[in-house]
């Protein structure tokens, strides 16, 4: 007979915890949901409150097999799945299954934020109770996208093609990408010129520096032809130029947050060239050996515990000069889950240079959440700007910057690195761009010219989303959660509703027509503002403040009004029309 039975959703999350309990432990792994909505028909009851209709999916009635004579040996049943819907959700699934095998009252809730012998020592010392709430808001959201997809996807078969399907999330994150490329193909540039020059000093030190025009007669400098280029060139080639002023002030950069997951997933693309989904699995490998706490959340909240042992490592690896007087608090988006921690590593002194045995990826993700988390509470960097404005005297006043930048105090930079245009502060002057070393300079010495300098441009149309760029428009518009993200871009990628060109994301013909069609036929369902606003139902659900049922009901019906209004936009015979045409070549 079993003592006490442990159930957790992953295979490396029950060997790791097995080594933190004793002998009268055993824990084995659901890999995974093991129910979900039936699959031969909508699998929800509508007419009795949206009832869920669950059934075991063939490939896991093995695993439910295992789980069930494993409870039939056990006392008590102890349920550790993730502290978040889905794992509320698998929690909710497993004791419904097995409390008819072990009485209700000897099954017990686990929740812990990482896998460490003290987190979870801690968290069997003091087990609690499903979360029927946050239940309620997990089966929402299934009974959500379950009746998007069964109801719309067969009016776009009729539409483009058999095979294609639209989602809650997916169709909203695939709408931003063809808006985009829509936007870039409406784009109609418009030239301008830049004019500089290159410079040096009259007396040593010599070495020529280049200048940038930056005002005409008081204004911005904005110069739409070539006309207006060379003639403002004349007049530039018979002035001669002499400083007006040189600026000096010293600017901070603030470390940023710790990383959330759809900041890891945006750094794990940028830095690392990870795809969102390939970034979780790595985090998901650290999460469960133990390396860093829980993967998904949205919260920038840190524990005391952490935080304290932060500042002590900092103080002691870098100095205390690099110690803020008082912790680093940054402030989570009001839909955050502030019961969840930022990702973090679980021990601060695991230093990246300290586990050389990870394999190359799972040291670089490491690395990345490492980093960020120690500059997080670290002292902003200090940077010293010295910015030169020279003057002509010819018929117009023109005036030229030239700007340079030193680091005067690293700051948080000593454990993250220099860092680019991100750390910038809002109140820097593009114009202000760091062009490398000045040579002293005074107010009033004259400059010899070496060559003055222009250059046609054009404007550039808004850049196409790559993974990480569309992960953050998802998270601004409050469209999908934390856990949504990567299954989200991995669905449009799978579908072939976009492709890659390089790390920007194109719209395929197929993505286009999907999107043209949904945007035409159910414009409000698909809307950006309304997928965020039931994105704050299910918040709702969670908190308590809605019933899970009532809001169904309320989207139902209105689904039902848009349904019947799309209809009359699909026109089979002229879809099978295009669909000739296309295939044929025509």
């Amino acid at each position: 007979m079993i003592e006490n039975l442990v159930i957790v959703e992953s295979p490396a999350k029950a060997k790791t915890i097995e080594k933190f309990l004793g002998k009268e432990y055993r824990v084995v792994s659901s890999f995974g949901h093991i129910r979900d909505l039936a699959k031969k028909n909508l699998g929800i009851d509508i007419e009795n409150g949206f009832a869920p209709d669950y059934e075991i999916p063939r490939e896991k009635t093995k695993v439910v097999a295992e789980l069930r004579k494993a409870a039939s040996e056990a006392k008590s049943i102890w349920i550790a799945s993730d502290e978040d819907r889905e794992g509320e959700a698998i929690a909710w699934h497993l004791f419904e299954l097995l409390k008819g095998i072990v009485p209700p009252e000897k099954f017990s809730r686990v929740t812990y934020n990482e896998i460490t012998k003290a987190a979870i020592v801690e968290a069997f010392s003091k087990p609690g109770a499903l979360d029927m709430k946050r239940v309620d808001s997990q089966q929402a959201r299934r009974v959500l996208d379950r009746l998007v997809g069964f109801k719309v996807s067969p009016l776009l078969w009729k539409q483009v093609r058999g095979g294609v399907s639209a989602g809650r999330v997916q169709s909203v994150a695939l709408r931003l990408v063809c808006e985009r490329e829509k936007e870039i193909n409406d784009f109609k540039p418009e030239e301008y010129w830049l004019l500089g020059a290159k410079v040096r000093k009259l007396v040593d030190p010599r070495e020529p520096f280049a200048i940038k025009l930056a005002q005409i007669d008081g204004a911005k400098a904005d110069i739409k032809s070539a006309e207006q280029a060379a003639d403002l060139r004349a007049d530039l080639e018979s002035s001669s130029l002499r400083v007006a002023r040189v600026i000096e002030k010293e600017i901070q950069r603030k470390a940023r947050a710790p990383f959330i997951t759809s900041s890891l997933q945006q750094a794990a693309s940028s830095v690392c060239g990870f795809s969102p989904a390939r970034a979780m699995s790595i985090a998901q490998a650290l999460y469960e050996n133990g390396l860093i706490t829980y993967m998904r959340t949205d919260s920038y909240s840190i524990s005391i515990s952490a935080q304290e042992a932060c500042r002590a490592f900092v103080a002691a690896e870098y100095g205390s000069e690099y110690l803020p007087a008082a912790p680093n608090v940054y402030k989570s988006r009001s839909s955050a889950q502030e019961a969840h921690e930022a990702i973090r590593p679980t021990e601060v002194a695991q230093t990246p240079q300290s586990l050389s045995k990870l394999k190359p990826e799972e040291l670089k993700l490491y690395t990345l959440i490492w980093e960020r988390f120690v500059a997080s509470q670290m002292v902003p960097s200090r940077i010293a700007r010295r910015t030169a404005e020279i003057e002509s005297d010819g018929r117009h006043s023109c005036l030229f910057r030239a700007t340079a930048s030193e680091i005067a105090f690293p700051g948080y930079m000593r454990a993250s690195g220099i860092e680019l245009a991100a750390d910038k502060s809002d109140d820097e002057d593009d114009e202000e761009s760091d062009e490398g070393r000045l040579p002293p300079l005074v107010p009033g010495e004259a400059l010899d010219c070496l060559a003055w300098l222009d250059e046609q441009k054009f404007t550039k149309p808004p850049a196409r989303y790559s993974e990480a760029s569309l992960i953050k428009a998802l998270e601004e518009n409050g469209v999908g959660r934390p856990s949504t993200y990567a299954q989200t871009l991995a669905t449009l990628d799978k579908r072939e509703y976009v492709a890659k060109e390089k790390r920007s994301l194109v719209p395929t013909e197929a993505g286009m027509r999907v999107y043209e069609f949904l945007v035409g036929a159910l414009d409000p369902l698909f809307n950006v503002k309304f997928t965020a606003e039931m994105e704050e139902k299910l918040d709702q659900i969670e908190d308590g403040s809605v019933d899970w049922a009532d809001m169904m009901r309320v989207f139902y019906d209105q689904l039902l009004l848009w349904l019947e209004s799309a209809k009359d936009t699909a026109d089979p015979e002229a879809t099978n029309a295009q669909i000739a045409i296309l295939w044929l070549g025509v």
